[in-house]
């Protein structure tokens, strides 16, 4: 089993085809073997793939509490080293785009180019740098697996499109629900997004970078910054970021509409 092996944390990795490298990131606690069912295969066939389980998800064990988003960017750069890539593409969504944003901000050398899905980036001034409460009241009501399986739906499809294709959302649920991370592994990763505001930092960004997001990104979230406001000021900020709304899909439009996504992807990389 391929893995990288740090003080407090053994890190589960896998590479993919051959190419320009290309590393994915994940959203908040999720596996990264999510991009196995969608991306890998597609993007695989001309690119080297790389997808890793973030500290305490999958196969990927930890001792320890620090899950800042500067820690999770050094993760990534360890498994980067680990396979002697000095330089890679970094596709992040949401969370991850929040951990791909500090890359190229605290790590420039090692980013090729930034493509930020959905990507977080400042914390919902509700919870005050905590973890927001309408989230905990829902995890109370529902218990964890109950708020972790409706929360990823209410956010990740349109209601149509959850409403037409049952069968392609319960593949993804099944997925991700048979790899949940525990609770406290998530609450630590949901409170060590919490602590990172890029918003200052935006004009930093100097590698070429792709923006993605869904036009129907503005329900179920559980900040009061949706992903589709913060998208336009990425695109905004970010000098000569790149712009892609994808029309009528949720948050999870790399599963739900994979092509659309993906072609994006690698448009984005060979210059187009």
């Amino acid at each position: 089993m391929p893995h990288v092996n740090l003080p407090d944390t053994e890190l589960h990795y896998e590479v993919f085809g051959d190419g320009p490298p290309l590393l994915f990131l994940a959203q908040t606690a999720w596996y990264g073997g999510v991009w196995k069912l969608e991306q890998v295969p597609d993007l695989g066939r001309d690119h080297k793939v790389i997808v890793f389980d973030q500290r305490g998800t999958g196969k990927s064990t930890t001792t320890s509490q620090d899950f800042s988003t500067s820690r999770l960017a050094l993760d990534a750069i360890a498994v980067l080293d680990q396979l002697g890539i000095k330089k890679a593409t970094i596709c992040g969504h949401s969370n991850g785009g929040r951990v791909a944003q500090v890359i190229a901000l605290d790590h420039p050398d090692r980013v090729e180019k930034l493509i930020l899905a959905s990507a977080g980036g400042s914390g919902s001034k509700k919870s005050a740098g905590g973890l927001p409460l309408g989230m905990v009241l829902e995890i109370i009501e529902k218990g964890y697996p109950g708020y972790a399986r409706t929360h990823s739906i209410e956010t990740g499809f349109t209601h149509a499109f959850a409403k037409q294709h049952p069968a392609q959302v319960e593949r993804l649920m099944k997925d991700y629900i048979g790899h949940l991370a525990s609770p406290e592994i998530f609450l630590r990763h949901v409170l060590g997004r919490q602590g990172t505001d890029t918003t200052p930092r935006l004009k930093d960004i100097k590698v070429p970078t792709l923006v993605t997001v869904g036009d129907d990104e503005d329900h179920g979230s559980s900040s009061d910054l949706t992903h589709l406001a913060f998208a336009k000021i990425l695109a905004r900020d970010i000098p000569g970021a790149k712009l892609v709304v994808f029309p009528g899909e949720g948050h999870n439009y790399w599963f739900s509409a994979p092509q659309k996504f993906n072609t994006a992807v690698r448009d984005f990389i060979a210059g187009k």
